[in-house]
């Protein structure tokens, strides 16, 4: 008997509590765009500016969805290696088939849970994710981020954060209320900061806003 005829096939959504988009995977590049008011891909191509490691540096993009920063990140930069993981398969599915490359890979794994060895990555990014777990989520994927980091690493988040702009109010709002996600008030009232600097991480700064309620933060890890 073949035993890979018994294997059964991964799930299409790894059991977490945090909010993890199957369905949406086939039009998620189309829709995505207009949910962030066509900022997205300028954040992905500004994020992956902001990056400047040695020549074979790792880096691991948490809740990478179809691959559209991961991808952009990889391009940017070949010299790096570069390995997108989310909780969804289909996620996942979409973005190995339209974006793995030589030094750009996928992988279905959980943020709380990284299946990484303790200071295996020099950085570690994220872009519109962490919105979609919860207070609790939030401490263990940041401790997880610690752990994965190697002493010097850094981490670079883009999410929604406190809104600055009156459209930005207007959309944190609506996108609160319409999706009944509490995650998303966690994030308007600055709690995802605080959670960054609670989990051990240092030198928490802001390099930049876009579409008046999604900021971009840096910590490095501490000792």
């Amino acid at each position: 008997m073949n035993d890979s005829n018994n294997q059964q096939a991964p799930p299409a959504a790894l059991p977490t509590r945090g909010r993890v988009l199957v369905k949406a995977a086939r039009i998620y590049d189309a829709v995505q765009p207009l949910v962030t008011l066509g900022q997205e891909a300028r954040l992905n191509h500004w994020l992956a500016e902001q990056i400047n490691l040695a020549d074979g540096a790792r880096i691991l993009d948490i809740g990478c969805g179809t691959g559209l920063l991961t991808a952009r990140i990889a391009r940017r930069h070949p010299q790096l290696e570069v390995i997108g993981i989310d909780a969804s398969r289909p996620m996942i599915e979409v973005a190995t088939r339209k974006r793995s490359s030589s030094n750009c890979h996928f992988r279905q794994a959980l943020g709380e849970a990284l299946p990484y060895a303790e200071a295996s990555f020099d950085l570690v990014t994220s872009a519109l994710f962490f919105h979609h777990i919860d207070r609790t989520l939030k401490q263990q994927t940041l401790r997880e981020i610690r752990r994965v980091l190697k002493p010097a690493g850094e981490l670079l988040i883009a999410d929604m954060d406190r809104p600055y702009t009156a459209l930005g109010w207007l959309m944190s709002w609506t996108a609160w209320k319409l999706f009944r996600q509490p995650e998303i008030k966690e994030n308007m009232d600055g709690l995802l900061r605080r959670e960054i600097t609670a989990c051990g991480c240092l030198d928490l700064t802001e390099r930049g806003r876009f579409a008046g309620y999604i900021s971009v933060l840096h910590a490095r890890r501490g000792s």
